[in-house]
């Protein structure tokens, strides 16, 4: 439900806008930048990329810059060990050696595989891979001493039954999820194309009925959202800019729309 109160909340959810998968969780005091901006402090922040579309990684191979700033913390990025051959080279590799680049060493890659567990800043991190064109590794989030579970998916193939089951075993309290197109005629596409179709979520939701769902990351092609928002809120779903989350996951205030 939604709510319209002040006070100390257990987590934040934060969009960069409605078409970027730029996504920004905090839990309690830490912070987790998925295909993101990258900050320094690393007591507080992890920084995760799903796959290596290039929307997913641009805002952290070359935004903030901080390699311009005069400070000796280098900023670690979990990435998935992609080891698809591009050019004689991993796609990781490559990766790899484009973020040394454009950070002067000041931005390095992590690489994990699937179902890896992390443990850090007070949490366990679990790499979930769901099927997409490329490898990709959904941040599964379990902060300790708190009741606040996140899964955020990245790009995924909706209408796979294993990446459906997949969502489903773990049964997170808070699922931020793309989601490509809404009209039916658009659903072979989004099949084709190994994306999600708001017909697969309003699936996830029969068998999450517990879960909050909060979609990210549509096309483009909808130049206008607000009739995405009001369909969204019509199923239960959140798509909002900026998410207040109070004493669990579902007693929520959007503080900002799109």
């Amino acid at each position: 439900m939604m709510v319209d109160r002040t006070g100390s909340s257990v987590a934040k959810l934060e969009l960069h806008a409605p078409y970027h998968p730029y996504i920004s969780v905090r839990i309690q005091d830490k912070y987790y930048s998925v295909d993101a901006a990258c900050s320094n402090r690393a007591d507080k922040f992890v920084h995760w990329i799903t796959h290596f579309h290039f929307d997913h990684i641009r805002s952290s191979i070359a935004g903030g810059a901080d390699y311009l700033l005069e400070q000796g913390e280098v900023i670690t990025i979990f990435a998935p060990l992609d080891t698809t051959q591009v050019n004689g080279m991993s796609c990781f590799k490559l990766h790899e050696e484009l973020y040394k680049f454009h950070s002067k060493g000041k931005r390095v890659l992590n690489p994990v595989i699937p179902f890896q567990k992390i443990p850090i800043n007070n949490s366990m991190l679990t790499a979930i891979p769901l099927e997409h064109s490329f490898l990709n590794l959904g941040l599964f989030i379990e902060k300790i001493d708190t009741e606040f579970t996140v899964l955020i998916t990245g790009d995924w193939k909706g209408s796979s039954s294993e990446n459906q089951a997949r969502i489903a075993d773990l049964s997170p309290h808070l699922l931020v999820t793309e989601c490509r197109y809404f009209e039916d005629s658009k659903y072979q596409e989004t099949e084709d194309r190994f994306h999600v179709h708001f017909r697969d979520l309003k699936q996830i939701k029969k068998e999450l009925p517990d879960t909050t769902i909060a979609i990210a990351h549509v096309s483009r092609t909808y130049r206008d959202v607000h009739p995405l928002v009001s369909k969204c809120r019509k199923e239960g779903f959140i798509f909002a800019k900026k998410v207040l989350f109070y004493n669990d996951f579902a007693d929520y205030e959007i503080l900002e729309e799109f």
